[in-house]
């Protein structure tokens, strides 16, 4: 008499959940190897003078991308390197130091960023900012957190002019518009990090960030923090945001954005 075969047990897929606590714990990892990254840091540049890397942004993306593929099996976008051949599907996407130059030369307002995109939309962020330990988290249509408090949705009560816009002197030299709005504010801020920048925007410190040129693993988790509390989150000509291209980014409360926008885009002034 023949044995019956045992049914296969089909592999199930992890919930966002998990994934994200995942991601957490890589990012931890990462940080840990960029706070003591030993003696020779090996700082090199790509495409000019003040656009640096490092041996520790290599080492930090090959860790975190080994561990995602061992226990994930998806594929990693990484800035230092891992390509993939499609957006399709869930794709891994990271900075292992956005804000090198910062890490370099004042050691401090750096961050690890790492989103989950399914055919190119976010559905789960981790930005570490960390030299403070500060881990900014969201999952799509679940919220954000910092540090594992859920942060309440940024408030849509002040106009630009009440507010600090987080931009760069090439942004005010290309777009005098904006140099003009800048007149008008509180006053502008640049910390050499689009994550933390953005992040700035999600926590209610900042009232904007405005930036011409944007790569995805600069933006592809914080744009899930921002729009999960409430901001807008576009290009710089209000256009929806397709984060799988490079490009230019509006990033606002409603009522920041569509004033800007007006003024930097409509307003003939």
């Amino acid at each position: 008499m023949s044995r019956a075969a045992t049914p296969a047990v089909e592999p199930t897929t992890p919930s966002l959940e998990e994934l994200l606590a995942l991601a957490v714990r890589v990012v931890e990892e990462g940080a840990a190897i960029a706070r003591d990254p030993g003696k020779d840091l090996q700082v090199t540049t790509k495409s000019n003078r003040n656009d640096l890397v490092t041996a520790v942004d290599r080492r930090v993306e090959e860790c975190i991308a080994e561990r995602l593929l061992a226990e994930s099996g998806y594929p990693l976008l990484g800035e230092e390197g891992h390509d993939v051949e499609t957006w399709n599907g869930r794709v891994w996407v990271l900075d292992p130091i956005d804000g090198t130059m910062n890490y370099v030369e004042t050691h401090r307002d750096y961050a690890i960023s790492l989103a989950l995109c399914e055919d190119g939309v976010p559905v789960l962020g981790v930005v570490m900012d960390v030299v403070p330990a500060r881990c900014y988290t969201a999952l799509r249509a679940g919220g954000a957190w910092c540090n594992g408090e859920r942060l309440a949705p940024v408030k849509d009560e002040r106009g630009f002019t009440d507010a600090v816009i987080i931009t760069d002197l090439k942004e005010m030299w290309a777009l005098p518009r904006l140099a003009r709005c800048l007149e008008q504010s509180r006053g502008h801020r640049r910390y050499g990090s689009a994550a933390l920048e953005c992040v700035e925007v999600a926590a209610g410190r900042a009232g904007a960030f405005v930036h011409m040129w944007v790569s995805p693993w600069d933006i592809a988790a914080a744009s899930l923090i921002c729009t999960e509390l409430g901001v807008v989150f576009t290009r710089l000509d209000g256009t929806p945001l397709d984060l799988r291209w490079k490009g230019s980014v509006l990033v606002a409360p409603g009522r920041i954005h569509r004033e800007l926008l007006h003024r930097l885009m409509i307003d003939a002034e």
